[in-house]
């Protein structure tokens, strides 16, 4: 059976790259994607890699989630992956008190609560395959270089996120692994495509992350530094 793997916000970037390594490997991808338009430019350029479908998707809006959640429930009840990519940085440079609540609300529903939703909705079929969770996600700790407020606010549910449902597919015996990946420096439109020696491209991170979804090993509850390394909290 051909392993099917959802990818949020896979139209651009690192996700984009995500679908097409996925392909690569062999699997059906599902390409979340929140415009109809530019969702439908990414399937066909991906589709001279794979079977590659267009699920829309917008992660900030609770509807949008539910109705794709039954769409895929219905049509890809095989589904055995879950790329928890889309999301954004809010300001990185204001001052943590600058924000205005609603500027917060916004990151923590795309970040944070829209996967958490996805993720809920569809567990029975990860259930079910024996699937796997996987969140990309970003280092919290606020550091001199990078000290993103709403940003690493947001990011960091989705960090506890994955070691709590870990420990609990752990406990309860549920046959799903769930982790996290923070690919590091990627060179994308977020941050205006910054170069530099420490700074990988959008291939080289999702090559990375995917390390950890195609190693047939356990990863469950882990949260996964750019290195390679295990965040410990």
């Amino acid at each position: 059976m051909t392993k099917t793997a959802l990818v949020t916000g896979a139209n651009k970037g690192i996700g984009f790259e995500i679908a097409k390594q996925l392909l690569e490997a062999g699997y059906r991808v599902l390409v979340g994607a929140r415009d109809q338009e530019r969702g439908e430019t990414a399937v066909t350029a991906l589709q001279a890699f794979g079977d590659a479908h267009l699920v829309l998707l917008d992660v900030a809006d609770p509807q949008s989630i539910d109705i794709a959640v039954t769409s895929i429930k219905q049509n890809f009840p095989e589904l055995t992956l879950l790329v928890n990519n889309a999301g954004i940085p809010g300001d990185m440079h204001k001052l943590g008190w600058e924000f205005a609540v609603e500027e917060l609300q916004v990151t923590h529903q795309v970040n944070f609560i829209g996967p958490f939703a996805l993720s809920k909705g569809l567990l029975p079929l990860l259930i079910a395959n024996r699937g796997t969770i996987q969140n990309i996600s970003i280092p919290i700790e606020p550091l001199p270089y990078f000290n993103a407020f709403a940003y690493q606010t947001s990011k960091a549910p989705l960090n506890v996120m994955t070691k709590s449902w870990g420990m609990s597919f752990e406990k309860e015996n549920i046959p799903v692994e769930i982790l996290s990946v923070m690919p590091g420096a990627v060179s994308t439109d977020l941050n205006g495509n910054m170069t530099g020696d420490f700074v990988k491209t959008t291939a080289q991170a999702a090559e990375f992350i995917l390390t950890f979804v195609l190693d047939d090993k356990n990863h469950n509850g882990q949260v996964i530094n750019y290195d390679g390394t295990l965040a410990v909290y």
